[in-house]
């Protein structure tokens, strides 16, 4: 019998664990954003300045430095030990090899860096060049992703691209010469005027070469792009829906043929050349801790979400107070991050449910019950042990299958004082 109760803490229960592991820095991973490019592409919405001369990127090198070694100090947040480094743009191969290599001694110096962390950089096809790649390979870059996106010259004069066929292929050669496997080839469809004949062409190449990893992602039109300009007013004309399922439906056979492995929606890997496809993005799509650095660049630490500004001269301003330099942010709530972990976690085509009740502790169908049920009677997902599963009907169909996660606010035009972020829409 109990006679009297009283509570003093909860929860009432505690282990012993090991301390080493209990008070180490939590894992994250670094994005940086480059915002020089030789020519800005049809459907380019990124932060890019083209014709800047070497000096102003030495500059913002320098400002990206200061960033970089500012931001432990701003205590809210806890000390990361970091799994991966992304060098993102724009076009961060612009850079030297010199000042890609100092922008990553400072991430270094700044953070405990796992010694086997993932360190990838982007290169347009042009920026490429033996020494470089060295320089870079043997200061710990250790993935290479070239933005090649069509294999057919035609159409990258479309885009706007600043090389042709032959540079991308000599691009691939140089960095596969150097000695790196976990090489990625980004290639995108449907682009205006793209034939399925053309893109089978395009994924045949890709595959002929031998990456380590491919992205076969959707082009996404942007409001205030050319390609916005262009198909709105009829210069330019997309393929039509049928023919886009059939371009995707061809990419995830034939790379599943050539023996690549499926990891997200989009990015595949082959394992006897890749360890993984991309280990900063599993962070990213998984909305793990990801800091953000460098001109519009993303952070996403824990219900905390914010934007950099996009102006250069702005940014140094607030770079040379010592502050992080945000132009806008949101705070999560718990069902914006629920819906945030379903929606993402998608996109690396399964959700765990175990991790999904560890995270928040209910079951992910009391949530969203309504819809895993509906997607699974299509055929969209399918329940695998643990996991739900982005079928090949649903990987084809993801962007549907994402929507049935929207809620009416998510979609509503920004209210006074908010920014609409994140998502395209085309209305022709």
């Amino acid at each position: 019998m109990i006679v009297r109760r009283n509570i003093h803490t909860y929860p009432f229960k505690y282990q012993y664990v090991d301390y080493d592991a209990y008070f180490a820095p939590e894992s994250a991973v670094l994005y940086l954003h480059v915002p020089f490019c030789i020519q800005k592409c049809g459907f380019c919405d990124y932060t890019v300045y083209i014709n800047k001369s070497e000096d102003a990127r030495e500059q913002y090198v320098q400002a990206l430095q200061r960033e970089i070694r500012a931001f432990p100090s701003q205590g809210v947040f806890p000390r990361f030990a970091v799994d991966a480094i992304y060098f993102g743009g724009g076009t961060p191969g612009i850079l030297s090899g010199e000042q890609l290599v100092r922008l990553l001694d400072t991430c270094r110096e700044t953070f405990q860096v796992h010694p086997d962390a993932e360190i990838c950089v982007e290169f347009d096809p042009p920026t490429v060049t033996k020494e470089k790649v060295e320089t870079v390979g043997e200061a710990g870059f250790n993935r290479f992703s070239i933005g090649v996106q069509s294999f057919d010259d035609n159409l990258l004069r479309i885009c706007n691209r600043s090389h042709d066929v032959a540079t991308a292929e000599r691009a691939f050669q140089i960095v596969r010469s150097a000695g790196f496997t976990h090489v990625n080839l980004d290639l995108i469809f449907p682009l205006p005027n793209l034939t399925l004949e053309t893109w089978q062409r395009s994924i045949g190449m890709a595959i002929d070469l031998e990456p380590g990893c491919v992205t076969a992602y959707g082009l996404e039109i942007w409001p205030k792009t050319a390609f916005y300009h262009d198909i709105t007013n009829e210069k330019l004309t997309l393929p039509a829906p049928e023919a886009e399922r059939e371009m995707y439906a061809y990419a995830i056979d034939a790379l599943d043929a050539a023996g690549f492995h499926r990891t997200s929606s989009t990015g595949y890997y082959h394992p006897d050349r890749s360890p993984r496809y991309s280990r900063f993005l599993e962070y990213y799509w998984r909305t793990w801790p990801m800091i953000g650095f460098g001109v519009s660049s993303k952070s996403v630490i824990h219900e905390r979400l914010y934007v950099n500004v996009k102006g250069l001269k702005r940014y140094y301003e607030l770079v040379d107070t010592g502050r992080i330099p945000m132009d806008f942010a949101t705070y999560l709530t718990k069902e914006q991050e629920m819906r945030r972990v379903v929606i993402r976690g998608l996109k690396m085509c399964s959700v765990s449910r175990s991790d999904f009740r560890k995270r928040f502790g209910i079951d992910i169908d009391m949530m969203f019950g309504t819809q895993l049920t509906e997607l699974t009677e299509l055929g969209m997902l399918a329940n695998v042990d643990d996991d739900i599963v982005l079928t090949r009907a649903g990987q084809i169909h993801s962007t549907n299958v994402y929507e049935r996660f929207y809620v009416e606010d998510d979609l509503s035009p920004a209210k006074p004082g908010e920014v609409k972020f994140g998502i395209s829409e085309l209305v022709h």
